[in-house]
């Protein structure tokens, strides 16, 4: 009488590889052939035994009692079509064969990513989110994926409707963007959701945060005083002038142009989500970044952080795509970007006392693609340096600070790898000045600023070692009609300039600055022109 095998069989994984479970009885007739000795053969994958991946084709096992016997098989994520045979081992009678199916394995992962946040401007917010669908195994398709999105509160797919729910489609990349509007003029956290159309269990959810509806317009600052971000970035070879102002988070951008003029302005009207308390820009390869750090959190807890920080591309319109962001349970309140030799590195200086009794500062690297990396070197000082910048001389790159406290000052040199180097200089000034920035014109090098308790100005000379000339004949000085808190210089045209502006609402000049360290007798423009 002929052995025949009856068969059974179900998919499933072994560690996150496609398997298959297949169950066969041994039968001759009517009777089970229990403790019978086979031999087994997979043509696609591997045994698995006790848990185990043997790693061979082959392999000797035996009926139970009832005649029943079960095997697991392995394959790649590859996937591909298979077949067990089935033998006896005593007379080599081969008894039975069954064909298996791997299937691809496809794993997916589904992330946001808040790439423009704007505050409210003409009655609408905004807040543009990247969607990114990853997928591991050789199985996976991202492109061309229906995504199935929701938003809870006042938030909308649309501007001007209220749509709750939508479908996005990714591109080939896995990627797609969208926008989300919100008329809540108070502000609020909504939530998006998000999931494959054809797998539930491939979800994301993540909070987005509105900001409550600013106005300087209508409602400016009580005390009259407009506190701002203010820096120069160059796109295409044109000059721009960037302001953020704090009370209404309002980002405006001008040409600067030759002969020290202010241009047209580029920007639309557009409002941050935050204001950002340190702002400063910074290039990599042929693109405009900004770094930037608030300290008042939007829609955040601050019992958990104290800053929250961002990496963005920057258009010649101040509008901003987010690279990289983040929080942080410490903040900082004076910094600068510099490059040295290829890598690109932020400076960070805290005036909060750290546990260990000193004044924190970090270096840290920013990797081409614009992501934040690694902490370099890290520290303390003994007394908090607000009047800091960087300047190179001689493809040397230096930080200079210079504290309160004794009117006490440094120099040292930044190492190419993001660390602090040797000192160069230190000693204590008779002043402190509150205001300060470097310059370099037509290989000369010089440091100026303004002393807020009496509106004097000065400019130095800084040598080609990374030292301080610091005879009288060394300096030029004046005086200003007022203080001015935010000093910027720009170069143009192969001419230096500087732009100082104060914290009223719109009180600015530009004036020239001359190759011998001396400071140009008339403006060459102002906001009495605009």
């Amino acid at each position: 009488m002929s052995i025949n095998v009856i068969f059974s069989q179900s998919d499933t994984t072994y560690q996150e590889r496609p398997a298959t479970n297949i169950q066969f009885l041994v039968r001759e007739g009517n009777i089970n052939l229990g403790n019978v000795v086979l031999n087994l053969e997979c043509s696609l994958g591997s045994f698995i035994v006790n848990g185990q991946d043997i790693g061979q084709t082959t392999f000797q096992t035996s009926t139970d009692s009832s005649g029943m016997c079960t095997v697991l098989i392995a394959g790649s994520s590859a996937g591909g079509d298979g077949q067990l045979t089935i033998t006896l081992h005593e007379s080599g009678q081969q008894i039975g064969v069954q064909s298996y199916h791997f299937k691809a394995v496809a794993n997916y992962t589904l992330n946001f990513k808040v790439i423009h946040d704007n505050a409210m401007a003409d009655g609408v917010q905004s807040n543009k989110v990247r969607a990114i669908l990853t997928g591991t195994g050789s199985g996976a398709n991202i492109a061309n994926r229906n995504l199935k999105l929701n938003v809870t509160d006042s938030a909308s797919f649309e501007k001007g409707s209220a749509i709750k729910a939508t479908t996005v489609t990714t591109d080939t990349s896995g990627m797609v963007s969208f926008e989300l509007y919100d008329t809540n003029k108070d502000g609020e956290a909504v939530t998006l959701t998000g999931m494959l159309d054809t797998d539930q269990a491939v979800n994301a959810t993540t909070p987005v945060h509105f900001q409550l509806n600013l106005d300087c317009e209508t409602s400016p600052p009580s005390d009259g005083i407009y506190i701002r971000s203010i820096f120069t970035y160059s796109i295409n070879n044109q000059l721009y002038l960037l302001r953020q102002r704090q009370c209404d988070h309002l980002v405006t951008v001008h040409q600067l142009l030759s002969g020290g003029k202010m241009g047209e302005q580029t920007s639309t009207g557009q409002k941050w989500t935050h204001f950002y308390d340190l702002l400063f820009p910074f290039v990599l390869g042929k693109e405009q970044y900004i770094f930037g750090l608030a300290k008042n959190l939007i829609n955040t807890s601050q019992v958990t952080y104290k800053s929250y920080w961002m990496i963005a591309k920057l258009d010649e319109k101040g509008h901003k795509e987010i690279i990289d962001s983040g929080y942080w349970d410490n903040s900082y309140d004076v910094g600068f970007a510099y490059a040295n030799r290829g890598n690109q590195f932020i400076y960070l200086h805290s005036k909060d006392k750290s546990s260990s009794g000193g004044y924190p500062y970090i270096i840290q690297n920013i990797h081409p693609n614009g992501k934040i990396g690694i902490i370099t070197d890290n520290g303390h000082r003994d007394d908090f340096y607000e009047a800091t910048f960087s300047f190179s001389i001689k493809e040397k790159v230096y930080i200079y600070g210079q504290t309160r406290v004794n009117n006490a000052f440094f120099i040292y040199e930044l190492d190419t790898y993001g660390t602090i180097g040797k000192l160069t200089g230190s000693g204590n000034y008779d002043d402190y000045f509150d205001c300060q920035f470097s310059y370099s014109f037509r290989d000369e090098h010089f440091r100026s600023g303004q002393k807020y308790s009496n509106n004097q100005w000065f400019i130095s000379r800084m040598n080609k070692e990374g030292t301080l000339e610091r005879s009288e004949r060394s300096m030029t000085h004046g005086m200003w009609d007022t203080i001015y808190q935010y000093q910027v210089p720009f170069l143009i045209d192969n001419e230096q300039y500087f732009i100082r502006q104060n914290q009223s609402k719109d009180h600015w000049y530009i004036r020239e600055l001359g190759i011998n360290g001396d400071m140009m007798d008339s403006d060459t423009d102002s906001n009495n022109n605009h």
